[in-house]
């Protein structure tokens, strides 16, 4: 028998049996790849060894029945059974039934048609079941509808029910309160992930601004499910380019790793896995319609390390229990949150040499549904008061990490990182938010998200520059400082970086020059600027002077002869620049015999403040007592008095 349960299953098992005391069907949500099995067995093993056994005809009179909707799924279950050691049997097509054994592992479709049941409820020819089940198990509860599983209420109406999921929600926002009477809600992932029962992640997707997320905004028909059409998808994103780009992508980040790829219908992975082969990556095809041996042995080829790359078409959405993926490669949209969730979940369960799952999203999911992570309210698709379904564009910002190693090739690929939560909040970052860009810095908001796009800088005067969306005139760029701040540059057109200069064009179609350096703008050429006492000034054609960076205080023109300086200050007019702390400026409010007097920084109030010339000091008052030489003697300054 298998070992004891972890706590979070122990729990969950207490809490069930708790909501059986008043309630007779009890769904429960717990993450892909956190055992949700294992509790199943634990539940049945505890059904079995308390006297629930068959009676002197051989049919069960207070049995276990576990119904599943896939082959896969019933697999996955007979083996977990057999693990604990718990004897059942199988209701499944081409088999003949174990009526001797108190527990039965049952495919819906079989059972349905067993029970005389079509989907439309009609009464048909049946093979009558011989059994009376006192607990029914529902794994991935998630597809039971009313309309083929009512049948079981039905059937064994003093039954208690158990549903399985990790996303309990529909695409189409119905409610399971049809069928089960509360949901047990599991810790989120990302608690999972902090306490070591389920693997990180690394996110790389699809830039927003890329060719492969335009393809998905256009697609505009929906199947019946609700969800993109399949044949719509098919035609837009079957073709050599996106194909080719999903293997530059798997390449560059996921060389050698084993992993699945997500397609969107059987061609369209056929052309996906031929496109690896022929770039010598040993990878094959699996889907519904593979033969169950072939597909028993495609896997197990996978598992033994013969095949690195399995393409599927939603076969291992759901019961695919292989610790050893390293990457899941998106390469199908979709409006489904269930079906987001339990596709990156594959990668995500803990294997000894994987320290975290790596996600390439090539279709731009994380901005649809946000990262796996993200804190989700079952609670509210259970009861119907929101849809499984996602939109373009979330609520909540997305944060988009730098990463210097891949920089180009991210680029390249049009692609980006995106940062988990857990990373440190550290530094100037992009994030996306309704579709539009912001800056944050140190996790905090430092720009709205209103920008169309965000193009990176590595120059070192500037963090990005920063464009709007399209307005009456055309688009309009701006800067943002290292500070992460907007600077409310207004550029136009095509937007080139010279030396400390932006060039682009006026709101009028001239050509003008943004300073970096000295955040002014300038027409026509590039202005050279020449030096006075350390300062960058430059010359207008009367022959007086302008300081290149004012600091917040107004600009003004002054003469040659109007320059004071030594290595420490300069001093212009009624101004007095720091040249030793950043070129800081002041307004000076007065002097003193040996000091000098001027205004607050914050305000540029009348709140005196001195600086101490000799040792490079400011004061907030006044000091007394102090008594050493002029340090301005050179500036030829007469002292107040």
């Amino acid at each position: 028998m298998m070992g004891t349960l972890r706590d979070y299953q122990q729990e969950m098992l207490d809490r069930l049996h708790h909501a059986w005391q008043r309630c007779r069907s009890v769904m429960v949500q717990m993450p892909t790849g956190t055992g949700k099995t294992v509790l199943m067995a634990e539940e049945i093993r505890e059904n079995v060894t308390i006297g629930k056994c068959s009676n002197e005809k051989g049919t069960t009179t207070g049995g276990v029945l576990v119904v599943a909707h896939r082959v896969e799924l019933i697999g996955q279950i007979s083996q977990t059974l057999e693990a604990f050691r718990i004897e059942h049997g199988l209701i499944v097509s081409g088999k003949a039934v174990d009526e001797s054994k108190p527990v039965q592992v049952a495919s819906i479709q079989t059972l349905s048609r067993r029970l005389g049941h079509t989907e439309n409820r009609e009464k048909t020819e049946s093979t009558p079941l011989p059994f009376h089940f006192s607990l029914i198990i529902i794994d991935e509860a998630h597809h039971a509808l009313a309309a083929t599983y009512r049948m079981l209420w039905d059937q064994w109406p003093e039954a208690r029910f158990l549903g399985l999921t990790a996303t309990p929600c529909r695409l189409n926002g119905a409610p399971f309160t049809d069928l089960f009477d509360t949901l047990l809600q599991s810790w989120s992932i990302q608690e999972f992930i902090d306490k070591g029962w389920l693997s990180d992640f690394e996110y790389v997707s699809a830039s927003p601004d890329s060719m492969a997320l335009q393809l998905v905004q256009e697609l505009k028909k929906r199947g019946a499910d609700g969800d993109y059409q399949t044949k719509e998808m098919a035609t837009v994103m079957d073709v050599p380019e996106s194909i080719a780009h999903l293997f530059k992508t798997y390449k560059q980040f996921a060389d050698g790793k084993k992993g699945i790829v997500y397609a969107i219908d059987r061609q369209h992975a056929r052309h996906i896995a031929d496109y690896y082969q022929e770039q010598r990556v040993r990878c094959a095809v699996i889907d519904a319609k593979t033969p169950a041996e072939s597909r028993k042995a495609l896997v197990e080829q996978y598992r033994n390390g013969e095949l690195l790359v399995l393409v599927n078409v939603d076969i291992f959405s759901e019961g695919f229990d292989c610790p050893e993926v390293e990457f899941i490669q998106l390469a199908r949209p979709t409006l489904s949150l269930s079906k987001y969730l339990q596709q990156v979940g594959r990668g995500m369960r803990i294997t000894g040499g994987k320290d975290a799952v790596l996600i390439l999203d090539q279709v731009g999911l994380y901005q649809t549904f946000g990262l796996p992570t993200e804190e989700r309210d079952w609670q509210q698709t259970f009861t119907g008061r929101q849809a499984g379904k996602g939109s373009q564009g979330m609520a909540h910002p997305i944060v988009i990490k730098e990463d210097m190693l891949h920089e180009k090739e991210l680029v390249n690929l049009q692609m980006v990182r995106i940062r988990r939560k857990s990373e440190p909040q550290e530094g100037l970052a992009v994030y996306l938010q309704n579709g539009r860009y912001g800056v944050m810095k140190d996790g905090k908001m430092t720009t709205q998200p209103v920008f169309e796009r965000i193009r990176r800088s590595s120059n070192t005067l500037f963090f990005a520059l920063a464009t709007y969306p399209y307005d009456f005139y055309r688009n309009k760029t701006t800067v943002i400082d290292l500070q992460g701040m907007d600077q409310q540059v207004q550029l136009y057109g095509h937007i080139e970086l010279k030396g400390e200069f932006l060039c682009g064009l006026d709101i009028r179609g001239d050509r003008t020059l943004w300073d970096i350096v000295g955040k002014k703008y300038y027409k026509g050429q590039t202005p050279k600027f020449e030096r006075i006492g350390g300062l960058d000034v430059l010359r207008n054609q009367k022959g007086q002077y302008e300081l290149r960076y004012t600091k917040g205080l107004q600009r003004f023109q002054f003469k040659k002869g109007e320059v004071f300086y030594n290595s420490y200050i300069a001093i212009i007019r009624d101004v007095l620049i720091v040249k030793r702390d950043g070129y800081r400026m002041f307004k000076i409010f007065g002097y003193q015999k040996d000091n000098v007097l001027v205004c607050s920084k914050k305000e540029y109030e009348s709140i005196q403040v001195t600086w101490d010339g000799r040792i490079g000091k400011y004061y907030d008052y006044i000091p007394s007592g102090l008594s050493f030489e002029p340090s301005f003697q050179s500036l030829r300054l007469k002292w107040a008095e």
